[in-house]
């Protein structure tokens, strides 16, 4: 996708991705869906959507109504634009784009804190932005959560807190390695604030973004630990939403989490842990340090 980020560099715009990619490269592993979503300025969008299908490489795109029973419905049907790309060589390349004005999106391209991810492909689901890790600033180096960066300057990790690669031979990448413009992301704040605005005000106008966006919020919470004090003190500081997010993750509940091990005679354990709590874990299991 070279020549997305080059027209885009051309209309002197960001390339900020948002929707299932981005929340992955925010430590989460949600799925990844068949399209890409691109925040876009408002009075870019026409622009940059038309010379985007002057490449040849995308036509205009209806996705048609959403069908009652889905249940997650496809955000396609509500972006301001969807193109759909005509020259698909990989079966695992994504076949839509889909242009979210900054109106329906609420968030702002100019005034939007990001940071820089590696790829519009997040096939390793890590996280870029380590402030938010749940165990980063640990003093017992007890570790769990999203794994980081293969590049990252924290010292001290444990082997498996960083993949071994992010990208992989068979499958795309969307950036050719030595093309330097940046692809972005918002930071997690502004992104949940995006979220949380999609979830409370979309749910009869667009339905499908208000039901992705209210999964996001659930996949962030899980993967990130956002319940915990440490995690969630932070964050409530920096959201405009802190209300909902508050109530929300009062009334988060986390799914129980289990260990496991066969015993003497084919027989079978399992326990019970919590993974931030060390003192949760039997003695069989070692200091997982």
């Amino acid at each position: 996708m070279d020549h997305v980020l080059e027209i885009l560099a051309s209309h002197s715009h960001p390339f900020i991705l948002v929707g299932c990619s981005a929340q992955r490269w925010m430590g989460s592993a949600g799925m990844i869906t068949g399209g890409c979503d691109m925040l876009v300025r408002n009075d870019a969008l026409k622009s940059i959507a038309s010379d985007l299908v002057k490449t040849g490489h995308w036509d205009f795109h209806d996705p048609g109504p959403q069908t009652p029973w889905e249940l997650l419905p496809p955000t396609e049907c509500d972006a301001d634009l969807v193109l759909r790309r005509t020259d698909v060589e990989h079966e695992s390349e994504y076949h839509y784009l889909s242009l979210w004005s900054e109106t329906t999106y609420r968030i702002n391209v100019n005034e939007c804190p990001t940071l820089e991810v590696p790829d519009v492909y997040p096939w390793q689901h890590i996280l870029v932005e380590e402030k938010w890790h749940p165990a980063i600033h640990r003093e017992d180096r007890w570790w769990f959560g999203p794994r980081l960066h293969p590049d990252t300057k924290v010292p001290n990790l444990p082997e498996r807190a960083t993949p071994p690669t992010i990208f992989f031979k068979r499958l795309p990448r969307g950036k050719s390695p030595s093309n330097n413009l940046p692809i972005l992301v918002p930071t997690l704040p502004t992104y949940l604030d995006a979220l949380i605005y999609h979830k409370t005000q979309y749910q009869h106008s667009k339905p499908g973004l208000a039901s992705i966006s209210s999964w996001q919020i659930g996949n962030l919470t899980r993967y990130l630990y956002l319940e915990l004090p440490h995690q969630q003190l932070p964050l409530l500081i920096e959201l405009e939403e802190y209300e909902f997010m508050e109530n929300y993750l009062r009334n988060y509940k986390r799914k129980p989490f289990f260990i496991y091990r066969t015993t003497p005679g084919s027989g079978f354990e399992a326990t019970r842990v919590k993974e931030w709590d060390p003192t949760s874990y039997p003695d069989w299991r070692g200091t997982m340090k």
